[in-house]
């Protein structure tokens, strides 16, 4: 009887903590920035309606979940944002090596303080945007989720920021390659991919840019070539795509989640 009793104040607890986390988390889609108790610690955010969209990506669909033998795997995140991805990475991995790329300036307090609320030894941050070469690159934000290098948005002045060659981190082994960038996924592909074979499974979100040439096909090819099979799943299309004029961020008129794996035998 005793232990029936525990077992119902216990999942009392469970439940009203988990329902006080999902009206906080539902209440975080209002707000401009802040931050919220997630797995025991502060997560900080600077813009809550992103943080709902990606937490519930990331955590609930899981949609990097990926397997390995790898004791220590490397994993590297292009476009980290404030955090999330890398959380999750370390997390499910604890002993892995995360290198996480990020170079907007309005996001990088939030992810450099969610790296240091939660400890994340193995996480190295690089203030810098992926790209083909070390150059320095106008970038424009959104502030929320679309940094994007090259390409105006909202009559902004643009940052200069600098950038990596992503080929420098791809001469060994890598478990797992997350590219959400905002638009040059297709340009540092074509740029690395003799170096894709240390690579096993790929996350890209391809943009479509609505007055450029579509490369989707490229990317795919790409892929293909260098033996990986790929899911696609959308992200963003417009829902009546022969008369709809909707664009995301001001140039996008589709986003696709692209999952590239290879077979292992």
């Amino acid at each position: 009887m005793a232990s029936i009793k525990g077992l119902f104040r216990f999942l009392c607890k469970y439940f009203l903590k988990e329902s006080k986390f999902q009206r906080k988390l539902i209440e975080s889609k209002g707000n401009k920035e802040g931050k919220i108790n997630l797995f025991e610690k502060e997560f900080h955010y600077h813009h809550g309606l992103a943080f709902y969209n990606t937490y519930k990506e990331v955590f609930e669909i899981n949609i990097y979940e990926f397997n390995t033998k790898k004791i220590k795997p490397l994993i590297i995140d292009c476009g980290a944002n404030m955090g999330l991805s890398v959380l999750y990475f370390s997390k499910k991995f604890p002993n892995a090596e995360i290198i996480a790329f990020e170079p907007d300036e309005t996001v990088l307090p939030f992810i450099e303080k969610n790296i240091i609320s939660y400890n994340l030894k193995n996480v190295k941050l690089h203030k810098k945007a992926i790209w083909t070469e070390e150059t320095e690159l106008a970038f424009y934000t959104d502030n929320g989720l679309g940094g994007r290098v090259g390409k105006e948005f909202g009559n902004q002045i643009p940052k200069i920021i600098k950038s990596v060659s992503l080929r420098n981190f791809l001469k060994k082994p890598v478990e797992m390659l997350k590219i959400d960038i905002e638009g040059p996924e297709y340009l540092i592909l074509i740029d690395c991919e003799d170096l894709l074979f240390n690579v096993c499974n790929i996350f890209i979100e391809y943009h479509s840019f609505y007055d450029e040439e579509q490369h989707l096909d490229d990317l795919l090819n790409i892929l293909k070539r260098q033996g990986f099979r790929y899911h696609l799943k959308e992200s963003f299309s417009q829902k009546r795509p022969f008369i709809d004029k909707v664009h995301v961020n001001e140039k996008f008129d589709m986003a696709i989640n692209v999952f590239a794996y290879k077979n292992i035998i």
